[in-house]
Parts: structure tokens; sequence; C-alpha cells
């Protein structure tokens, strides 16, 4: 009965203080393990594309699990800064409001409540991941990863090939046979062959 009232409490904690930030950090976290995985053990692909894929993969998801936590952090933070900003203008309104009736204000109660500003700091991290998700996650791997990779593997030389000095001499084929003269009939050998001569029989 222990176990599970342990069990119990955890999850509820769980649901009490799941952040959007700590759903996708971890969504990445086991892509970035399984899905490198996974594409080394494909054994149709070769083993060149295998590790390019597996290293891009990885180095993607190593990327994402900061950007996910700076995104919706600071989006986080941004409902503080909204509570600070909108409790000062009520307290504002309700002081000059109090100064005309002269009724005497509590300020705890205007204050904007805890509860709340956890509802908006949940809100406005998951805009943050999904921010994070489509524009400066592919952003920033379109510039960084091709580098990384490339410097990681790199791709053999080929060596070029120097030609041989006949090779060199010989002119091709067909250029031979493009400098070679046309030959056009002359009049006396087709009047020969007819039994004709010119000027005469």
């Amino acid at each position: 009965m222990a176990y599970q009232e342990r069990l119990v409490k955890t999850f509820e904690y769980i649901a009490k203080n799941l952040k959007a930030t700590h759903t996708v950090m971890a969504i990445a976290t086991v892509k970035g393990i399984c899905r490198p995985t996974f594409t080394m053990m494909d054994k149709t692909e070769k083993p060149e594309t295998k590790k390019y894929t597996a290293l891009r993969e990885g180095i993607t998801e190593a990327v994402a699990i900061p950007v996910y936590f700076i995104c919706g952090e600071l989006a986080g933070f941004g409902a503080k800064v909204l509570r600070n900003v909108q409790d000062s203008v009520n307290i504002k309104k309700a002081k000059k409001l109090a100064e005309k009736t002269g009724d005497i204000i509590d300020i705890e109660k205007i204050k904007q409540s805890p509860e709340m500003t956890k509802k908006i700091a949940n809100n406005l991290r998951f805009l943050g991941v999904c921010v994070a998700a489509l524009l400066v996650i592919p952003s920033v791997c379109s510039v960084a990863i091709k580098p990384i990779v490339d410097e990681i593997i790199k791709p053999p030389k080929t060596p070029d090939t120097p030609k041989s000095p006949e090779t060199l001499s010989k002119p091709a084929a067909n250029t031979l046979q493009q400098l070679q003269p046309i030959r056009r009939p002359s009049i006396n050998s087709f009047l020969g062959s007819y039994g004709m001569k010119v000027g005469g029989v």
C-alpha cells in the first residue's frame, strides 16, 4: 500500500509541475539516443550512409535539447514580467480610486494570484517550444550541422590520374575524322566511268 501511495504522489507531483519544456527535452533525448541506434542497425544501407545519417540525427537532437530549454524558459520568464507589469498598473488604478473614494485598498488581493501566473507561464512555455521547433532549431541546424558533420566525417579525396604522354600526343579518333579533307569526285573520273573523255571522243 505504501508503494502505491508513493507512486500516486509521484504522478501527482509530475502532473502538477510538468512543463512543456521538460516534455520536449525528454522526447529529444530519447530521439537522440534511439534514432542513431536504429539507423546504424539498418543492414540495407551502406556504412558511409549510415554513419552520416546517424551523426546528423544525433547532432540535431543535441542541438534541440538546449534550444528547447532556452526558448521555453525565456517564454516562461515572460509571464513573470507580464505579471509585474499588470500588478503595477492595477495598483496604480486602485490607489487613484482610493484617493477619490477614501477607501483602504488591499494590495495583496489586487496582485495576480500565483496559480494564474503559473498557468500563463505554462502556456507561454508551450508557445516557446513551438517557436523553437518551427523556426529556431531548423535555422541553427541548417547553419551548424553540415560543417560539423563534414569535419568529423571527411570524404576521401580521389587522386587525379595523370594522363600518359601517349594519350596526350594522340588526338581523339573523332578529331582525326574531323580533320580529314572531303574528297570530291572529279569530272574526268565521273565521265570516264561512262567511256567519255573531256575534250573529245
